[in-house]
């Protein structure tokens, strides 16, 4: 009588085999480095970001609106009524130059 072997199947109920010492290591070691990392990363330029942490994207582009107390808000709404004004007084020069060509 000829035996025939049956290879053995992955049950899930069944026992689980043992995880090797140097695969824990070696997920361990793995682990450690992007903690560190992550810790290089994200120290390295502190006082560089600490200088942006007052400006703020307009919300023309998808910022916040600006909060009552905000000096660099202030600034920029200065800057805005500035050329509004320019653009403002552009115009009447435009629309007085025209009026000036129809005007005999």
């Amino acid at each position: 009588m000829v035996r025939i072997s049956v290879p053995k199947m992955y049950s899930p109920y069944g026992p689980r085999p043992r995880r090797s010492a140097r695969l824990v290591l070696v997920w361990m070691a793995v682990l450690v480095a992007v903690l560190v990392t992550t810790f290089y990363l994200t120290t390295r330029e502190v006082a560089a970001t600490a200088s942006y942490a007052d400006l703020r994207l307009p919300p023309e582009v998808g910022g916040e609106p600006a909060r009552a107390g905000d000096k660099v808000a202030k600034m920029e709404d200065e800057s805005r009524e500035k050329d509004k004004g320019e653009e403002m007084e552009k115009e009447k020069r435009k629309v007085a130059r025209m009026v000036s060509k129809m005007v005999p």
